[in-house]
């Protein structure tokens, strides 16, 4: 069982059920088989806590973060009388996806790589089949149409994002290129992305297309790093969300673009946001239900995941979440000098961190996996010989035997 992080067979088994795909808890012909499913995660999460405790015991400053996030939204909607239980499977999965690519970068980055992309390419491939053969979505749930495997066209970006990542990763890391697994889970991803068609998913989507294009090039200048992502997503927040600098340009947006200053009505949404967060602003108001939100803010969540957790989770999981990305961005500023890798995962936090500020994902844990990957990218970057040089793989290692 101490080899157990190092079998590629069982990253893969961990990330088939955290990553499981919508359709089965929304899909009430599939209400058995979600059932069935969810107790087989539970056991899988369990054999990975006691791998955890038997062998690693060892506890990050990242992973600790992580986990008092989720503590504290606990704590928010405790506070505020509202019911925290539908939290904890959502918080299981959450600290179970760090650990387990925590624990596999520091134990063996080859296998963790392998089992992620070969689960996580498996599950975007299908989606985009899904996608291809009901163009109009295979179910309704909601009064939405729009769902496939990995469910609503706005929410599927945070299972697509983290396959093309680790995938990419996974070839650069080996052959200092894409590889065909590679350019397919991307091409798989591009395709769901723009026929499924969220503006948010797709602006994201283009960022990442961008990177990756500049590395393909060489082109990857200094300016284009971590700190100046960070720094242009604070500017864009407190700009416009907050002291909403759009209306000094309407010149501009309204009379030459023909544009509309409300952002399709989502000012309104903010200020309702941030009302709710003035009332309480260290708690918040916790986890409410969607009826709730609409009632309080006007919509099912703030249209912008800062701005949510602001108001859901006060000024204190505000600022723990800014932690995080620091700690991402510390350790991707520290191994600037790691190449493609290092610029390509910053690259992928820019469009992450500006994904979020047009949208609230209630799924974002799953991308957790990609920020666990950014604190400890060190351990992803390719090994080197004595001479400083990086030494890549010539096979592709997914066609080898799994250990």
């Amino acid at each position: 069982m101490s080899k157990l992080m190092n079998q590629r067979w069982f990253i893969a088994l961990v990330f088939m059920v955290i990553y499981k795909p919508t359709i089965f808890s929304q899909m009430p012909q599939l209400a058995t088989l979600d059932t069935i499913t969810d107790i087989f995660k539970i056991a899988v999460l369990a054999v990975l806590l006691m791998w955890f405790l038997l062998f690693y015991q060892k506890v990050s400053l990242f992973f600790v973060s992580i986990a008092f996030l989720q503590f504290w939204r606990i704590i928010c909607t405790v506070y505020n009388g509202g019911n925290y239980t539908s939290l904890i499977l959502t918080i299981l999965n959450a600290l179970a996806l760090v650990l387990v690519v925590e624990m596999g970068l520091k134990t063996d980055a080859d296998a963790l790589l392998d089992g992620a992309v070969a689960m996580l390419g498996t599950y975007v491939v299908v989606n985009a089949l899904t996608i291809f053969i009901f163009p109009q979505g295979m179910y309704e749930f909601n009064t939405y149409t729009e769902n496939y495997l990995f469910g609503y066209r706005n929410n599927m970006i945070m299972m697509i994002m983290p396959a093309v990542i680790f995938a990419i990763v996974r070839s650069y890391r080996y052959f200092n290129r894409l590889s065909f697994s590679s350019y397919l889970i991307f091409g798989c991803a591009l395709f769901s992305v723009f026929r499924a068609f969220s503006a948010t998913a797709v602006i994201g989507t283009v960022i990442l297309t961008l990177i990756v294009l500049m590395v393909g090039i060489g082109f990857m200048p200094r300016i284009f790093n971590i700190v100046t992502y960070i720094a242009v997503n604070i500017a864009y927040f407190f700009g416009v969300i907050i002291m909403r600098v759009q209306e000094m340009f309407a010149f501009i947006i309204v009379d030459m673009l023909g544009k509309d200053l409300t952002f399709t009505g989502r000012t309104s949404i903010w200020d309702g946001a941030l009302e709710a967060f003035y009332a309480s602003p260290l708690f918040g108001v916790g986890e409410i239900s969607n009826d709730s939100s609409r009632d309080l803010i006007g919509a099912t969540h703030a249209h912008n995941y800062y701005l949510d957790l602001l108001y859901k989770s006060g000024i204190v999981g505000f600022l723990i979440f800014i932690i995080i990305l620091i700690i991402c961005g510390i350790a991707l500023h520290r191994s600037r000098s790691g190449g493609k890798i290092s610029f390509f995962v910053s690259g992928t936090l820019f469009a992450f961190m500006f994904m979020l500020q047009s949208e609230a994902y209630y799924n974002i844990y799953l991308f957790y996996s990609v920020l666990t990957l950014a604190a400890f990218i060190k351990f992803a970057l390719p090994a080197v010989d004595e001479n400083g040089s990086c030494i890549f793989k010539k096979t592709n290692t997914l066609k080898r035997k799994w250990r």
